[in-house]
């Protein structure tokens, strides 16, 4: 293998790079992304980066400069050929690819109607941040979050921890309410005490704006909650939209890969692409399943395992590549909350509290399916959850890899 495009630079990206050339890989290496910023770490963009407490210098990730690659940023891939191994980019350039990593993650979904050309915001990456602390310090001290997920949960309450008067609409019950259990009644009772306004089972209609100011958030039943700022917070898109008519297998839009990341086609024979391997959000693998099929996921650590091990599989080739057989886990900060998950606690159907007590802000809990361990969430009780990754971790057969 004598060239590699690796097509997004957020960290399954460069994790990517870094393992290619750890596993002694000498060849070109070019990374490819939409964004003109060196590459960042997005967790703290929410939290730290909008609080002000990061600067931008410090969430850059380290190590970029040592793996002697060329760098393409600002250009956006838009298509495949595979038969040519060429990749294409918004600039009319083609990559030609030995091996090639699909990293490009994800983006923040739009609003589905009409917003006003000021105001409404999604928050997704740097540029995205950068434009909410200007209308901050435009003024804006009225805002409303629509969307109550990680996203919209964690903006909340740094809004919050900067004097913000905030609104946080759900219109689909609690908080984080794909965690399931207690954890959803104790977020929305922490972000109560921090002051934030919050709106459960409420609908948006629309924006209201003079001129092209957004002035408030329409709400189902026509009443109008006053913003001077909107953050759209409604979940993510993957950025696989490139790769229509390319031959790669896109369920729900992401790319299905095997237990050992390479991208599935929809040959009836199942097999692989050799020259292909998925990582991060844009990934479908079929390595995390619940008893319902494979699962996405939009973690960090997700991110980061499997972009290593992307580069490792691609550099080895499918006969002898890993599987991949790591314990999905995330935290969130919010509210005085500190909120981490091992496995797939969204996939049970049954909870049980195993330490703590869901009347405190300590708890955790297991989720069960069918009395098989398949996660555990925890609030303020972190220290506890590496039996559970243990316990996922050895008998996967009983949790959610085959």
């Amino acid at each position: 293998m004598r060239e590699v495009v690796v097509v997004g630079a957020g960290l399954a990206g460069v994790r990517a790079g870094e393992a290619l050339r750890a596993q002694g890989f000498s060849g070109k290496l070019t990374l490819v992304s939409d964004e003109p910023e060196p590459p960042y770490d997005r967790p703290p963009l929410t939290k730290q980066v909008v609080t002000g407490t990061l600067t931008e210098a410090d969430i850059r990730l380290p190590g970029t400069a040592e793996l002697d690659a060329r760098w393409v940023r600002g250009v956006a891939a838009v298509g495949l050929d595979r038969e040519r191994r060429r990749v294409r980019l918004a600039d009319g350039t083609e990559l030609p690819y030995d091996g090639l990593v699909l990293a490009t993650g994800a983006r923040a979904r739009p609003w589905p109607g009409e917003v006003p050309a000021d105001g409404v915001l999604t928050v997704r990456g740097l540029a995205d941040v950068r434009r909410l602390r200007s209308a901050l310090a435009g003024g804006a001290r009225e805002v409303a979050v629509v969307g109550a997920g990680f996203v919209g949960v964690e903006l909340a309450s740094s809004l919050a921890a900067l004097g913000v008067r905030v609104t946080l609409v759900e219109p689909f019950g609690l908080p984080l309410r794909v965690l399931g259990g207690s954890v959803p009644g104790l977020v929305a009772k922490a972000a109560r005490r921090a002051g934030v306004q919050l709106l459960t089972g409420t609908g948006v209609r629309g924006f209201h704006a003079e001129g092209e100011q957004v002035r408030g958030v329409e709400l189902a039943d026509g009443s109008v909650l006053p913003a001077r700022l909107v953050v759209v917070a409604i979940g993510m898109v993957p950025a696989t939209e490139w790769l229509q008519g390319s031959g790669l297998a896109l369920p729900s839009g992401r790319v299905h890969c095997d237990k050992r990341l390479f991208a599935r086609t929809p040959d009836p024979s199942g097999r692989g692409d050799p020259r292909i391997v998925v990582a991060g959000d844009v990934a479908r693998c079929d390595a995390v399943r619940s008893a319902d099929g494979p699962v996405p996921l939009e973690h960090w650590s997700n991110a980061a395992a499997q972009g290593e091990l992307a580069g490792r599989n691609l550099l080895a080739g499918p006969d002898t590549a890993q599987p991949y057989a790591h314990v999905p886990s995330f935290w969130i900060s919010a509210f005085g909350l500190r909120i981490r998950s091992v496995g797939l606690p969204g996939t049970g159907d049954r909870v049980a509290v195993e330490a703590g007590d869901p009347a405190t802000d300590a708890v955790l809990e297991a989720h069960y399916r069918e009395s098989r361990l398949v996660g555990a969430v925890s609030v303020n009780q972190g220290q506890l959850l590496a039996a559970y990754a243990r316990r996922l971790h050895q008998a996967p057969e009983e949790a959610f890899l085959d």
